[in-house]
């Protein structure tokens, strides 16, 4: 098992301990960390915003049948969230070391079910960090409200 740092490990253990858990805590800790090496806060950005598309969209195709009105636009939007995650993730992992960029794309960037559901549990984690992030801007601007009183 890999070895985080400690502002990575920190923010896994935060989320670890939010109500939904981390189902890909060493993938979301390999990402973290690689975009943190190289600067690519965009990167993460980009995944945690797909991921919550991925994660909304697979709640709403689970709640309804396919002969529901606007699921084929669900699933159009879904698949293109999971396609956009996978060539993230292939972009990113380019440069990995090789151990770790293998496991990415046998995990990640096959196309069968398996990848699928590995990609929506990814994408469960960052819905769970799109959360986080919601909830930090809602209680800074309670601050701000609060100092503006």
């Amino acid at each position: 098992m890999h070895t985080f740092s400690s502002d990575i490990e920190a923010l896994l253990s935060h989320l670890d301990q939010r109500g939904g858990g981390l189902r890909k805590r060493s993938d979301i800790g390999l990402l973290f960390e690689h975009a943190a090496e190289q600067g690519a806060a965009e990167l993460i950005n980009s995944l945690v915003f797909h991921g919550k598309v991925i994660w909304s969209t697979y709640g709403l195709l689970k709640k309804h049948s396919d002969q529901t009105d606007g699921y084929a636009n669900l699933e159009r939007e879904f698949m293109q969230a999971v396609n956009d995650v996978r060539l993230l993730i292939h972009e990113h992992t380019a440069s990995w070391h090789e151990d770790h960029r293998m496991r990415f794309e046998e995990t990640y960037l096959g196309m069968n079910q398996g990848t699928i559901r590995n990609i929506v549990d990814l994408a469960h984690d960052f819905a769970e960090i799109k959360h986080l992030q919601q909830d930090a801007r809602h209680s800074s601007g309670n601050d701000e409200a609060k100092d503006n009183a």
